[in-house]
């Protein structure tokens, strides 16, 4: 796995993420709601992440384990979001450990937990399609 490059495409991810974040709260909510608004910004960044993880696939590609890139940087992705959303989340943008929490209760229609998930499937996919 190259490291740097799988951390740099995180991070790019991440900047993305805050300013969709912030587009879809100041700017989408307004327009069609709270709800509708969580479900664009999780969709976008779903889809962001599958470009990236595309990107990533496609410069780190090993043909004689073309899996383990992918698993490795989607497993980067993963720890780095969780460390990322609980941290700075709380201690810099000063969001309560609840409101934190409560994006991951799917069973009341929070779908964050999703976008943890694709940061490991979307690279195994795209590993899986690029060798196809």
């Amino acid at each position: 796995m190259n490291l740097k490059l799988a951390f740099a495409f995180w991070f790019v991810m991440v900047l993305i993420a805050i300013g969709n974040g912030f587009f879809g709260d100041l700017v989408v909510a307004k327009a069609v709601g709270g709800y509708a608004a969580h479900l664009y910004k999780t969709f976008f960044i779903i889809t962001v992440i599958f470009f990236f993880s595309r990107l990533y696939v496609r410069w780190t590609h090993d043909p004689a384990h073309p899996y383990l890139p992918a698993l490795s940087a989607g497993l980067l992705w993963i720890c780095s979001s969780m460390v990322f959303e609980f941290l700075f989340g709380h201690y810099v943008f000063k969001f309560p450990w609840e409101k934190l929490v409560a994006d991951y209760r799917i069973w009341q229609g929070r779908l964050w937990s999703l976008v943890i998930a694709s940061e490991l499937a979307m690279p195994l996919l795209n590993a899986w399609l690029r060798r196809g």
